[in-house]
């Protein structure tokens, strides 16, 4: 099977569902394409240095190990108060013009 550039849009918030956790488990599984997950909306508390990682701590750790390429969108960040610095490390914030880059150079998008 070719490669495909895949995109995993999470935009849950961390607590309401496991949407963040399914998501970073199919990220992971795709292993074997080009994937970018991008954080949106209630997403992006899922970041927080402060938050309870405890099931997504595995899967946020091995992320460059994958190369998967981890993206947050700053317009989401400035929306709910936070910053960059409140985010875990590793985490690339995204302007608005490299979160259309990641939507329409995706061959297939998910969105949690």
């Amino acid at each position: 099977m070719a490669e495909k550039n895949m995109l995993v849009i999470i935009k849950s918030a961390p607590y309401t569902t496991l949407n963040s956790y399914e998501a970073m488990r199919v990220a992971v599984g795709l292993w074997d394409h080009e994937v970018s997950i991008l954080w949106m909306g209630d997403g992006a508390y899922s970041l927080l240095k402060g938050a309870d990682h405890g099931l997504t701590g595995k899967f946020l750790e091995d992320l460059p190990d994958l190369e998967v390429q981890a993206y947050v969108d700053d317009e989401s960040l400035r929306a709910r108060g936070l910053r960059a610095e409140d985010i875990l490390e590793g985490i690339t914030p995204a302007s608005g013009e490299k979160v259309e880059e990641l939507i329409l150079e995706a061959e297939a998008s998910l969105v949690f």
